[in-house]
């Protein structure tokens, strides 16, 4: 049996799993905050996040200090409700202390070119992120940027037109503007992700992969290792 690196924290459910994952985030933003004033956050969208966005909706935190940014968005109309941001403003944004200036996500509604080249410009004002989440896809895809896709690293945002799930047309930061973060944390939940769990341990050619370099940490819902040979303890 293998056994799991100290990076992999295990969780019997969900919402143990987002409680911790908050706790640590909380802690990062006010140490950020005191060292520099300012703490730079670049949320993921999906479900497996979204319990942890109902506790920063009720949490405590100097959210006038707090930049969101996103992985990735989907070429749709504002308001759309398939677009990642809508679910996040809905439960989390739109009725936090978080100032609208401080919100920058992806204007995906202005068109693929113009949101890309948007989006660039916006994410040169933050050299190094203090936090980055992912959250990760059945095929291993993280963002939108998937399996046996190639995507260029010279710039900070890529389009993705051929996406394997609608819509086709994605807009995604870089695997390198991803890695630029002090923490990145990387949500795996779901029985259906049992093969991507195994595909990581494995070392396999999928997204996921090359962003994981050792430092990253991994909150992982226990349903989606209990098929795998693993041995593992529960965070």
């Amino acid at each position: 049996m293998k056994n799991l690196s100290k990076n992999w924290h295990i969780f019997n459910n969900s919402a143990s799993l987002s409680k911790k994952l908050a706790q640590e985030i909380l802690k990062i933003a006010k140490k950020s905050i005191q060292k520099k004033d300012t703490f730079n956050i670049v949320l993921t969208g999906g479900q497996s996040a979204l319990g942890l966005y109902r506790i920063f909706s009720k949490a405590n935190s100097n959210w006038s200090k707090w930049h969101i940014y996103i992985t990735d968005e989907r070429l749709l109309p504002e308001g759309h409700q398939d677009r990642n941001d809508r679910l996040i403003n809905e439960i989390w944004l739109k009725n936090s202390a978080i100032s609208k200036k401080n919100i920058h996500f992806i204007p995906a509604e202005i068109g693929l070119l113009e949101a890309q080249k948007k989006y660039e410009e916006e994410l040169r004002s933050v050299n190094k992120f203090d936090v980055v989440l992912l959250s990760v896809g059945e095929d291993g895809h993280i963002s939108s940027l998937f399996p046996g896709h190639t995507y260029s690293n010279n710039q900070y945002v890529v389009i993705e037109e051929n996406s394997p799930k609608p819509p086709a047309q994605r807009i995604s930061m870089s695997y390198n503007r991803m890695k630029a973060s002090e923490n990145i944390f990387i949500i795996i939940m779901g029985k259906l992700k049992q093969e991507a769990v195994q595909s990581i341990i494995d070392k396999k050619n999928i997204p996921v992969n090359k962003i994981i370099n050792g430092t990253e940490r991994l909150f992982v819902h226990r349903n989606t290792m209990e098929n795998n040979n693993l041995n593992f303890k529960n965070t």
